[in-house]
C-alpha cells in the first residue's frame, strides 16, 4: 500500500497512487515447487480429547537439526475443511513438521525421513483450546531492554500474532477466501478527517491482495518513505510479509501494551535507537481471551515532511473465517499534505524579513474493506448516549455530535443531550457547534471505546478560552504588547468553493525621525503577514499590532481578481473573533 506525493517548490501535492511497482510483486519462497516427483507429507489435523478435524491451522516443514536451520521453513500450508494438509519440501532428506493452533502450544514432529518421490503419512494431533498464553521458548521478537518477564511474554504474544500473519499470507497465496472489496482514495479534512473527496472501486471473486508493500530488505536499507527522482515521496505500509520477516524484527524493539479495548492485548514495536531513515512505530493488538490477532496500528516516525501529525499512518484489521482462512478485512493509511505558510515583517534600510512555516492543508489517504461473499458490509451498531456542556457546565444546545471519520452524526437537542447510533470500535467524537465553527475548531474531542451490543453515556466539556487560544495561538493568554484574532472571510460562490485562497494582511506602522524633542518627521513603514485560508474559511492570526486599522486581501488561486477588507484590530492583550462582510 503507498501513497504518493509530489513536491513542487514550496507545495506537496498528494495525489493518493496505490500500485504494486517494481519488485513488489515477488513469489513467496516457501511456495510449493511443482516437481512430477516430488516427495510429500500429508496427513490430517486433530483436536485431542474430541478428534475432531482442524481447520486453519498453519502446518509447516522445516530442515530437522543437523539437516540445516530448524527454523528456516521450507514448505507451508493451511489445513482445509476437513482438517488435511500436504507439504512437499523442495528435496529429500530428513525434516520435522511443525503446526500452530492459536492459543496452543505449537507442535512440533520427531525428525522424519523422506527419500525422493516418496510419500510419508503424519496425522497431527494439537491441545484443545486453553484460552490461556501458551509457554513457548523465547524467540523471533523480543524486546531492546533485557528484562526477564516482558521477553518472556513478548516472545509468547509474537507466537501467536505470527501465526495468524502466517494464515493470513498462506491464504492470500493460496487464494482461500472469496470477498467483495471496494479500494478508495480520499482526501480527508485537516481538521475532523472528514471526507472532501473520494473514489471508490469494487470487486468481487476470490480476493486478490489488499495491498503490497516493498520488499522488507529495501524498507530496511531505505525505509518506509522514499524521495523518487522526480520529486516524488513514496510512502509503504507494512503487509505480512514485512511483519515476518527477520529485518523488521531486527529494526525495531518490543514491548507489552497496557490493556486495551474490551480486554484486548498487544506487542508495541517502534525502531531501535540511532535510526534516521522514515521507520514505523505501532502496536499489533489480540484478543485478550483467545489471543487472535485483531490489528496492526501504525505511525510513522521521522517523517520525511517538515510537520508532525500523529494521524500520519495507518490500520490494517484482521479476520478469521470459520473454514480457518485468514484476510485482511479493512485496512488505510494516511499522510499530510503540506503548504508553506509566508509572515513578512519590516526591518531597517526598507528591508523585510520573510519567515515561512509548514501547515498541514489536508491528508492524503488509501485503504478498502474485503467483506466475505454472503456477509453484510454495515457492521452491528449499537448506541451512544450523552450530553454536550460549555466550560462552565451549562448545556451547549443546538449543534451536532459526530465520529471522526466516518458518517455517523446525530443532533445536540437544546439541553445539550444528544443519542448517537455507532458501529463497535475505537473513534474519536467530535462536538460541532456555530460559536466554535467560526473559530474554525471544534467544541469538544473525546477518545472513546464502544462495546458491541452495550449501551454508553458520555459527557462533553467544551474548550475553555485558554484552551481555545492553546489551540489557535500554541499560547495560553495574549500578551500585552499585541492582539489575537480569529478572521472569518465571506463564503465564496459554489462555483468556487474548491478554489484554494490565501489573505495578505497589511498595516502601517509610524516611525519618527530625527530628535523627539524636536520637531519630528513622521515616515510609517508597512508591515504584513500572508496565510493561507483554512477549510472553515478562515484564518487565526496571534501578533498584530494592537488598536491598527488592518487592511485584508483576499488572493484566488484561480486567478480571480482580489478582494479587499479592513478590520480594526481589537486592543493590546485582546483576543476577538472578526468576521468580515462581503463586498
Amino acid at each position: 500500500m503507498t501513497v504518493t506525493d509530489q513536491l513542487r517548490g514550496t507545495r506537496v501535492i498528494a495525489p493518493s497512487a496505490r500500485r504494486c511497482v517494481a519488485g513488489a510483486c515477488v513469489a513467496l519462497a516457501f511456495m510449493i515447487p511443482t516437481a512430477v516427483r516430488a516427495q510429500l507429507v500429508r496427513g490430517v489435523v486433530r483436536e485431542a480429547g474430541t478428534g475432531a478435524p482442524l481447520p486453519g491451522v498453519v502446518v509447516a516443514i522445516h530442515p530437522a537439526p543437523g539437516e540445516g536451520d530448524p527454523t528456516t521453513t521450507l514448505a507451508a500450508t493451511l489445513s482445509n475443511a476437513q482438517g488435511e494438509y500436504a507439504l512437499t519440501p523442495n528435496d529429500s532428506g530428513r525434516f520435522i513438521v511443525s503446526a500452530k493452533r492459536i492459543g496452543v502450544r505449537q507442535f512440533r514432529s520427531e525428525p522424519i525421513l523422506l527419500a525422493r518421490g516418496a510419500t510419508h503419512r503424519l496425522d497431527i494431533t494439537v491441545e484443545g483450546l486453553r484460552y490461556s498464553l501458551p509457554v513457548v521458548a523465547v524467540s523471533g521478537a523480543t524486546p531492546c531492554r533485557d528484562e526477564r518477564h516482558d521477553r518472556n511474554r513478548i516472545g509468547a504474544l509474537w507466537e501467536e500474532a505470527r501465526a495468524a500473519l502466517t494464515a493470513s499470507e498462506l491464504s492470500q497465496r493460496d487464494r482461500l477466501v472469496r470477498t467483495r472489496m471496494t479500494r478508495y482514495e480520499r482526501i480527508p479534512d485537516a481538521r475532523s478527517l472528514g471526507v472532501r473527496r473520494e473514489t471508490r472501486n469494487t470487486v468481487r471473486g476470490v480476493t486478490e491482495r489488499a495491498f503490497v508493500s516493498w520488499p522488507a530488505e529495501s524498507l530496511s536499507a531505505h525505509g518506509f518513505a522514499r524521495l523518487l527522482p522526480d520529486g516524488m515521496i513514496e510512502y509503504f505500509a507494512p503487509d505480512e510479509r514485512v511483519l515476518l520477516s527477520d529485518y523488521f524484527v531486527r529494526d525495531h524493539c518490543f514491548g507489552v501494551a497496557p490493556e486495551g479495548a474490551s480486554g484486548e492485548v498487544g506487542i508495541t514495536f517502534e525502531p531501535v535507537r540511532g535510526q534516521r531513515k522514515t521507520d514505523v512505530e505501532g502496536t499489533l493488538w489480540m484478543d485478550g481471551r483467545t489471543f487472535e490477532l485483531k490489528r496492526l496500528e501504525f505511525r510513522y516516525t521521522n517523517f520525511p515532511l517538515p510537520v508532525q501529525d500523529r494521524r500520519a499512518g495507518g490500520e490494517v484489521e484482521f479476520a478469521r473465517l470459520a473454514s480457518g482462512a485468514w484476510h485482511v478485512a479493512r485496512w488505510f493509511m494516511r499522510v499530510p499534505r503540506v503548504e508553506m505558510q509566508t509572515d513578512v515583517s519590516p526591518l531597517a534600510g526598507n528591508r523585510r524579513m520573510v519567515n515561512e512555516t509548514p501547515i498541514i492543508t489536508d491528508f492524503s489517504e488509501v485503504g478498502g474493506q474485503a467483506v466475505p461473499e454472503g456477509a453484510t458490509s454495515a457492521p452491528p451498531q449499537t448506541v451512544l448516549r450523552g450530553r454536550v456542556v460549555d466550560s462552565a457546565g451549562t448545556a451547549l444546545g443546538g449543534g451536532k455530535v459526530a465520529l471522526a471519520g466516518l458518517p455517523f452524526e446525530a443532533d445536540v437537542r437544546i439541553d445539550g443531550a444528544f443519542r448517537l447510533a455507532l458501529p463497535a470500535g475505537r473513534h474519536t467524537l467530535i462536538a460541532t457547534h456555530p460559536d466554535y465553527d467560526r473559530l474554525g475548531l471544534f467544541a469538544a474531542e473525546q477518545e472513546l471505546t464502544i462495546t458491541e451490543g452495550e449501551e454508553s453515556v458520555t459527557l462533553l466539556q467544551a474548550l475553555g478560552t485558554v484552551q481555545i487560544l492553546r489551540q489557535l495561538c500554541g499560547y495560553d493568554a495574549v500578551a500585552d504588547t499585541v492582539a489575537a484574532v480569529r478572521l472569518t472571510l465571506p463564503p465564496l460562490a459554489p462555483a468556487d468553493s474548491g478554489v484554494r485562497r490565501q489573505v495578505h494582511l497589511s498595516w502601517e506602522t509610524p516611525r519618527i525621525l530625527g530628535d523627539p524633542s524636536r520637531p519630528a518627521v513622521v515616515r510609517t513603514t508597512t508591515a504584513g503577514i500572508d496565510r493561507n485560508v483554512d477549510t472553515a474559511g478562515g484564518v487565526s492570526v496571534c501578533e498584530l499590532p494592537p488598536d491598527r486599522t488592518i487592511t485584508v486581501e483576499e488572493r484566488f488561486a484561480n486567478g480571480a481578481p482580489p478582494r479587499r477588507h479592513q478590520f480594526r484590530s481589537p486592543a493590546h492583550g485582546t483576543f476577538r473573533w472578526v468576521g468580515l462582510q462581503g463586498p
